[in-house]
């Protein structure tokens, strides 16, 4: 019996030992990260959840970018995704500054997971178990994998990817109950695995691969019924995550991608190089690498040896060659995006709603696993005639050969001096600027904003993180109106996200409470001349101004402007003679005349706060806080609607004399979502638990 258990452990031992062998550098040596997105976008989503939870809060609110945003709504936060729950709670058992490794681990686990996965298909399509071993370390350590480490939410769902396959093989051969609910459980965590464009290729390649073989006459119709079952299935499980996503994307910018350019992406014809010569074009050196696309994404090499007999397997007529050939080139097709004439023409008439997060590079994915597929088909009969001294040799050199070429390259290892901006205790490496900004921001409850001036842009992405409020941001998920008032005082093109301030002048950059501007320390001359600005700090590599007309966060004004449209506020805010501190510009609601007031902040936290405010007449509260759907107001314990004000962001009426107003985030489309999950989960318990 324990010769049975090792036999059957030992090929998942091998696929771990080599993706160890892979991360080695980022795993076990702290100087080492992997770059790009994981430090600069995943890596300030997770400390923010994993801080919230370790604080007894659900991550529903970022109140430190652009002004605030639903952070729940972020799928690439992977707030509802299992895996990364373990992550968050070691975060706050191991410490905080463990999390840039934790999260390291996270990806490495998912390329294992994606390893066994394959291996699992393998030997389901029939596969020997070194064959299988064989394609599942292709899978794992090729192409797809070692280049695209940096994306947190396409490796987690690539992982399932295989997983995915099995399990429309077995709905295909015989549609049942329980194979149903399978699938759907293995797309819903492809789902909240939080990358959009990868959820797209998992479902996609499963109705490729249903429609394959239900051309080879291996799937019958009441088959495809069952896998329909099944993606709808797979959204009621992850409709907890749907839900704020689908009602965040039409107020936010990733509505508008797909009418900025008829580009979709794909990977082109030279990708396809990098099978037999990885780094023919110098991929692996960015100061030589001269064509106009991502390197990342032409990096698709799998090994000599899986190239080889992967051709091998399609000279042979066999029934599973043919299949795997057909689903392999399909996908390859639909990942050549829009750089083929079939691929411009299909992307044309796309709606833009499936439009807008499709990044058809992400097939790789699956193609490298199509790949890997065939391959372990060539190397079966090839193992079978040499024997399993030669199929053990071709695993340990195929592991060497993904390995010496594919890891320790650009893109998925780097010094984290060089690839980690900021941490919890530094910005930049520098210790003693983020100490010295943090001081000036927190002299106020709740803390001032901060924005740039020629500055860097890691302020914006590292706001959650390093815990400075800006106004500032880099997300695709921003909300439109949020960004068209800061185009006010920081004018831009349309389809950026970022913005660094421009018009100094702009009463709008006082009223979203920019109290300090950073820029980098001059060599010469003060770089920031303005009347209302002074300079409030030198720091190690910037300067720190202080606007001395600056807005509270929350303020009263005695009278309120209507108007009728968000153009229609555009246009009063950006007008000459408009005065922030004594008129505000309201939409939904009628113009009002009455007296100023003061307010005292009691308390403030990401998703719920509490204001006193006192004024002899009726008066209008002002806030610099994001409008957006689940915010909810009450005065003195009574509930009170809030009005869209100045353009993006949260007002109040509030009555004659002194008053309590409370606000709280309680978005009730996470409950309907949550209650549609755990309906869903219902059904999958009792699928897998009830007799057939």
């Amino acid at each position: 019996m324990a010769n049975s258990l090792l036999s059957r452990l030992a090929p998942y031992a091998v696929l771990l030992a080599g993706v160890l062998a892979f991360f080695r550098r980022v795993l076990l040596s702290p100087n080492y990260i992997i770059p790009f997105d994981l430090p600069g976008y995943h890596l300030p989503l997770a400390h923010y959840a994993a801080r919230s939870l370790g604080m007894g809060e659900l991550p529903l609110w970022d109140p430190y970018t652009y002004c605030g945003l639903p952070f729940y709504a972020n799928p690439q936060a992977q707030t509802f995704y299992p895996p990364a729950w373990i992550v968050f709670a070691l975060a706050n058992l191991l410490g905080f500054d463990k999390l840039p490794w934790l999260l390291h681990w996270e990806v490495a686990i998912h390329v294992f997971i994606g390893g066994a996965g394959a291996y699992l298909l393998l030997r389901r399509l029939g596969a020997d178990r070194m064959a299988a071993v064989f394609g599942g370390t292709i899978y794992q350590l090729g192409g797809f994998f070692a280049a695209q480490a940096q994306h947190l939410g396409a490796v987690c769902g690539a992982a399932w990817l295989p997983f995915a396959w099995l399990a429309v093989i077995g709905v295909c051969e015989k549609p049942c109950r329980r194979r149903t609910a399978a699938l759907a459980a293995v797309l819903a965590l492809a789902i909240l695995a939080g990358f959009p464009a990868m959820t797209i290729v998992v479902m996609a390649s499963c109705w490729i691969l249903a429609l394959a073989l239900a051309a080879w006459r291996q799937a019958s119709f009441r088959a495809l019924i069952a896998v329909s079952a099944a993606s709808a299935w797979s959204l009621l499980l992850a409709a907890v995550q749907l839900l704020p996503t689908r009602e965040l994307i039409p107020l936010s910018q990733a509505s508008l991608r797909w009418q900025w350019g008829n580009d979709a992406g794909g990977v082109p014809w030279q990708g396809l190089v990098s099978l037999v010569a990885p780094n023919y074009f110098d991929l692996f050196d960015p100061s030589r690498y001269k064509l106009p696309w991502n390197p990342t994404f032409l990096y698709l090499y799998c090994g000599l040896a899986a190239v080889t007999l992967a051709l091998a397997a399609l000279a042979r007529r066999d029934r599973r060659a043919g299949l795997l050939a057909t689903v392999t080139l399909a996908t390859g097709l639909v990942m050549m995006g829009d750089t083929t004439p079939v691929g411009r023409a299909v992307l044309h008439v796309l709606p833009p709603a499936l439009k807008s997060p499709l990044y058809p590079e992400f097939f790789s994915a699956s193609f490298v696993l199509g790949v890997a597929s065939l391959a372990a088909l060539g190397a079966a009969r090839w193992i079978t005639r040499r024997g399993v001294v030669w199929g053990a040799a071709l695993i340990v050199l195929t592991i060497a050969d993904l390995v010496w070429t594919g890891s320790n390259r650009f893109w998925n290892t780097q010094t984290f001096a060089d690839a980690a901006p900021a941490t919890e205790r530094t910005f930049e490496g520098s210790a003693e600027t983020l100490a010295g900004v943090r001081r000036l921001v927190n002299q106020t409850s709740p803390p001032a904003r901060v924005d740039v001036r020629d500055d860097s842009v890691n302020w914006a992405h590292h706001a959650p993180l390093i815990r400075i409020p800006t106004a500032n941001g880099d997300d695709p998920l921003v909300i439109n109106r949020l960004l068209a008032v800061r185009r006010l005082f920081a004018p831009g093109n349309a389809w950026e996200r970022y913005h660094e301030v421009s018009r100094l002048d702009s009463p709008v950059l006082d009223l979203v409470n920019v109290r300090y501007l950073l820029t980098y320390a001059p060599d010469t001359a003060l770089r920031i001349v303005h009347p209302k600005f002074r300079l409030a700090a030198n720091l190690p590599g910037h300067q720190v101004y202080e606007n001395l007309a600056v807005l509270p966060r929350f303020f009263l004004v005695g009278e309120t402007r209507r108007a009728g449209s968000p153009g229609e506020a555009l246009e009063m805010l950006g007008s000459p003679g408009f005065d922030p501190r004594r008129v505000a510009v309201v939409e939904d609601a009628g113009a009002m005349t009455g007296a100023a007031g003061s307010v005292r902040v009691e308390r403030y936290s990401a998703s719920r706060l509490a204001l006193e405010t006192e004024a002899a007449a009726p008066s209008f509260l002002v806030t610099s806080e994001t409008w957006y759907p689940g915010w909810r107001a009450a005065i003195d314990g009574r509930e009170q609607p809030l009005v869209m004000t100045n353009g993006a962001f949260r007002g109040l009426a509030v009555p004659a004399g002194r008053h309590r107003v409370e606000m709280r985030f309680a978005p009730a489309i996470l409950w309907w979502g949550a209650a549609l999950s755990a309906a869903g989960c219902l059904l999958l318990g009792w699928a897998l638990t009830t007799p057939r």
